[in-house]
Formats: C-alpha cells, sequence, structure tokens
C-alpha cells in the first residue's frame, strides 16, 4: 500500500495539456538503473491510493477520468535476433473516489497495446490491444517480468512456431502477448480493432491475424485450478483452437506419471524454485521438449498435432478442434531447434542450478543472454467521463520516469541426436542414475488427465 501511495503521490502532482504531438517531452531529469523482483499484490491492497492532503498543486479530477500510460522497449544491447521489435505501452484507468477526496480508484482491467518498435521519442502506430482479461487491475510496476518476457518472444520471433507451451503463466500471460509480438515483429501490420473504450468484449481475429503463420497452438499451464481459473479469464475471447490451459505441476515429482506429448517452444517468465525445484524443472522440460533430432520428430506420432489441454478437474472442458491439415505455409521451420526459454530478473540466484540440471542431468545446450529493459512511464493524463479514451492521444505525454531494468535469459535445446521417449544413459543421465547428483529414477511421468504412449 505504502509503495503504491508513494509512486501515485508523485504522478498526482502533474496534469498534462491538450497539444497534438508525435514524440513525448523528456524533463531534464535523471536515469535511475535499477532492477526487479516479481511483485505479487492482493487485491485487497488496490482498493484506495492516497495523495498528500497538504498538497496544493493537484489538479482537480472530479468527474473525470485518469489514465497512467507507461512504454517498455528493450535496449540495443540486449541480446535478442531482432532489435527494436516492438514497444509495449501498459494503460491503467483511474478515477477519483467519491467518497474520499483526494483519493483514487483503479476500475478496468490492464491494457497492453503493442506499437512498432522504435528507440527514437515518439509514439509508434498502434499494432493490436488486448485487455488482460475482465477483473479490475492491481495497480502499477507488478508485471515487468513477464512484459520482459513477451519483448524477449517478439525480439527472437524465429522461436515462436509448432506448439508453445507457457509453465505457470499466472495472470501474467507472458506467452500469450509475446506470441502475438512474435507475429508484428514478423509483420507490423495493425489488424483492425474494435471499439477501444470497450473494456469488456475482446474481439479476437482469425488466427493467421493473431499468432505467426508457423506457430500452431498455445497452451497455458499452472499448478493447480486457481490458477487455471484465473488464466481462463484472459483466454476465453480465443475460440478458434489457439488457445487452452492445461495442469502442470513442475515443481513437483509424483511416481508414476508419464508426459504425454512434446511441444516445440517452452516458456517460463520468472520461476520461483529452490535447489530441489530446479531439478524437478529441468525434467519437465527435457520430457517436454520436442527433440532436436529431426528425423526422430518426423517419426513421433502427433508430435506437431494438437496440444489442446483440459481445464482439469474443475468440469470445463477446453479441448479444441484443430481443424483441417495446416496449409505450407504453416510449416515449421527445421532449421530451428524446439526451444525452452527462461526470462528473469539478473539477480535470480537460483538459475545456475536450473543450467547445470539441464546440461548435465539431460545433455542439453544451454546459452545465456542479457536484457536491458527501458520503462518510460508519464504523468497522469485526465479526461471528462464523457469523452472518448481515443481523445488521450492527442494530448502530450510528459514524462514522469525513465528506468532501465537489467534481466537474464536462459535458452535450451535439447542434444541434436536425442531422439525421444526420455531413455538412454547418454541423453537423460539424470534418470538413469549415471548422473552423480541426480537420485536413480528410471520411470517417466504424465501430467493429471494425460496417458501414456
Amino acid at each position: 500500500m505504502s509503495l503504491f501511495r508513494s509512486i501515485l503521490i508523485g504522478l498526482l502532482t502533474t496534469c498534462s495539456t491538450t497539444l497534438v504531438v508525435s514524440a513525448w517531452i523528456r524533463p531534464p531529469s535523471t536515469t535511475t538503473t535499477t532492477t526487479t523482483s516479481r511483485s505479487i499484490v492482493a487485491s485487497s491492497l488496490t482498493s484506495l491510493y492516497s495523495t498528500t492532503p497538504t498538497q496544493t498543486d493537484i489538479p482537480d479530477y472530479t468527474g473525470k477520468k485518469i489514465y497512467q500510460r507507461t512504454f517498455y522497449r528493450l535496449t540495443p544491447g540486449s541480446t535478442v535476433s531482432k532489435p527494436n521489435a516492438l514497444v509495449i505501452e501498459e494503460r491503467l484507468r483511474f478515477q477519483p473516489d467519491p467518497e474520499n477526496q483526494g483519493y483514487i480508484l483503479p476500475y478496468g482491467p490492464r491494457t497492453f497495446i503493442l506499437r512498432k518498435g522504435t528507440h527514437e521519442d515518439k509514439i509508434t502506430d498502434e499494432l493490436y490491444r488486448i485487455h488482460l482479461g475482465t477483473q479490475t487491475h492491481n495497480g502499477p510496476g507488478t508485471m515487468d517480468t513477464a512484459i520482459a518476457t513477451m519483448l524477449f518472444l517478439a525480439s527472437n520471433p524465429e522461436l515462436v512456431q509448432g506448439d508453445v507451451l507457457e509453465l505457470s503463466c499466472e495472470d501474467g500471460a507472458a506467452s500469450l502477448i509475446g506470441c502475438v509480438g512474435a507475429k508484428f515483429a514478423l509483420d507490423p501490420v495493425p489488424i483492425k480493432q474494435q471499439d477501444q473504450d470497450d473494456l469488456d468484449v475482446m474481439t479476437i481475429p482469425k488466427h493467421q491475424d493473431t499468432f505467426p503463420k508457423r506457430m500452431h497452438h498455445l497452451t497455458m499451464s499452472e499448478e493447480g485450478q486457481d490458477g487455471l481459473k484465473a488464466a481462463y479469464d484472459i483466454i476465453k475471447g480465443f475460440s478458434n483452437g489457439e488457445v487452452s490451459l492445461k495442469d502442470v505441476r513442475w515443481s513437483t515429482r509424483i511416481p508414476g506419471r508419464r508426459y504425454d506429448r512434446y511441444y516445440r517452444l517452452i516458456v517460463a517468465s520468472d520461476l520461483d524454485f529452490s535447489y530441489p525445484e530446479s531439478k524437478e524443472l529441468a525434467r519437465t522440460v527435457a520430457n517436454y521438449l520436442l527433440p532436436s533430432n529431426e528425423f526422430a520428430v518426423t517419426t513421433i506420432k502427433g508430435a506437431e498435432g494438437s496440444s489442446a489441454g483440459t481445464f482439469g478437474a474443475i468440469g470445463m472442458d477446453l479441448v479444441q478442434d484443430i481443424g483441417p491439415p495446416m496449409d505450407h505455409e504453416r510449416e515449421v521451420d527445421p532449421k530451428i531447434p524446439a526451444t525452452f526459454i527462461h526470462v528473469c530478473p539478473d539477480t535470480r540466484e537460483n538459475t545456475p542450478y536450473l543450467r547445470q540440471f539441464l546440461e548435465k542431468g539431460f545433455r542439453m545446450t544451454v546459452n545465456t543472454g542479457y536484457l536491458k529493459m527501458e520503462r518510460l512511464q508519464f504523468v497522469f493524463q485526465a479526461l471528462p467521463q464523457d469523452a472518448p479514451e481515443s481523445d488521450i492521444e492527442d494530448m502530450d505525454l510528459e514524462l514522469k520516469d525513465e528506468m532501465y531494468r537489467s534481466y537474464q535469459s536462459l535458452t535450451a535445446i535439447h542434444h541434436p541426436d536425442y531422439a525421444g521417449d526420455g531413455t538412454g544413459e547418454y541423453f537423460f543421465p539424470l534418470e538413469t542414475g549415471e548422473y552423480e547428483s541426480g537420485s536413480r529414477s528410471t520411470y517417466l511421468e504424465v501430467e493429471e488427465g494425460g496417458s501414456p504412449w
């Protein structure tokens, strides 16, 4: 609560003036370099934000809608294949609290607007926007690592193909927006959107307008039904078999289970794991990731088929029919191996353990990279209650804070000779007991609701 109050007190001291411009204004300010960790704030803490009663220069927001806009982009020094791929705008909405003078209330969901990439100080063309579910947002600064993951995927669009799995998606939908961003990084042509003021309904275009052509399906997973319910609120607008949910409990090992299918891309955004859990994460990745051996892939039944999952025991079946055979343009590029991606702040201490288990326990090739994300937060903009939100596009943006946050990326691929099935002392020494730091175990696992081969 005190963190949010300190942020918003500063932002409420200045109000923008109406002026049609294409660039934002940079006042004389200092640039700070910081790192951030995942911030989880209970919804009950976001009910009120306060200003300082003694301030006399606070604008009167009575009868107005208040917008907070923050822009994110990767710096040129980031380890990605396509610099300047995308700019992401995060838009939050507030309104005055009628019962408490000087307080404002959040309303509406968090909105992400994908814009053409640039490193110039200007607002680029809008490509796509998505409202993150229907729940009221929980304030600023809570999704920075998820946004870094979105930008990483958009900046490496060649990796986004075939069936995609996100582990522990939470409310960030990092893979969902990152995959959409990859589409626009490859083809930056805007698509027609619905009324921008409609926050409750989201119109989703056809698959080829939403995801890269070579991407077949996205499975968002969580370790439990509560997380799946929250994820369902995000994906329910996707109706053509593009996205499904699955219960994947990567942090624990249950004897007798087997892994039920393969994915060409596995995404993880700032997973919280201990040393023992890093072993289970490595095991999950190694068994779910499609082999790099392309000859073996052609012989694996269903390797590139539907990856639609179920809603577990909640009673909501989200299995989707993929439809007719895919056309030639949607065939994957065999030169791009199946890849696991993990993005997290560069202060994470347990990442070396994950790398150790992937490399030595499963003979995978692991690379690490560096990401630096620029975060540009602007002072509030206010509109009359009856004005359309599109009016803020014609208002001057005044920069409040410019911050740089550092992240690390870890990518892993299978040994090129690994042909699947999770067997063999050479390729999976952690499973066979040949890896000195692993415990002897030769069985494989399957997630709940799955079935053996």
